[in-house]
């Protein structure tokens, strides 16, 4: 008798169970992914704020990569993911008219460590020319930064490369703001 009441409480309880598992389960994995900022960029022609984003999972490796587009009012009002898998090839960040102004490559990439990275970006549109720029994405145990000259940046300046009549033509320069 004794088991019977046991088993029908068992039963009774085994939904309201298998609920708590679940949600406990569910939160638990969103608790070890994380997405951070790496960097902001931005730049003389317009107010928006570009950001470099990544998410980790439970070791800390990138899984996702992002550049993120804020406007003026930091209202985030575009997100692009950045194909992980095509960084040796380059992936273009940033598109105007058909140009491909800047683009991300590295050589080296691992989600698990970083590795150097170059930003191409076009120089001069009406010429063709373009610039390069050296970075590291640096894992530091558990959280990563991003390095231009082996000092941590956290904002980047677009410098508008202007020229008499024609107006702007590509990026004259990249600053470190901080």
């Amino acid at each position: 008798m004794r088991s019977n009441l046991i088993m029908a409480n068992a039963k009774k309880y085994t939904e309201t169970i298998s609920v708590l598992i679940l949600l406990t389960l569910l939160t638990s994995i969103n608790a070890y992914a994380l997405e951070r900022t790496l960097l902001s960029i931005t730049n003389d022609e317009n107010s928006n704020t570009f950001k470099m984003v990544i998410d980790t999972n439970e070791n800390e490796d990138i899984e996702k990569f992002y550049k993120d587009t804020f406007d003026a009012k930091a209202k985030r009002i575009e997100r692009k993911l950045i194909a992980l898998d095509r960084m040796e090839r380059g992936v273009n960040i940033e598109k105007i008219d058909g140009h491909e102004i800047v683009n991300l490559k590295s050589d080296n990439f691992a989600s698990h460590n970083g590795g150097n990275l170059e930003l191409d970006t076009l120089y001069n549109g009406a010429k063709g020319t373009r610039k390069s720029y050296q970075l590291e994405l640096d894992r530091i145990g558990d959280s990563w930064e991003v390095l231009k000259n082996g000092k941590k940046v956290s904002v980047l300046h677009l410098k508008s490369n202007k020229v008499f009549l024609l107006g702007t033509v590509g990026i004259k320069d990249i600053q470190v703001k901080k």
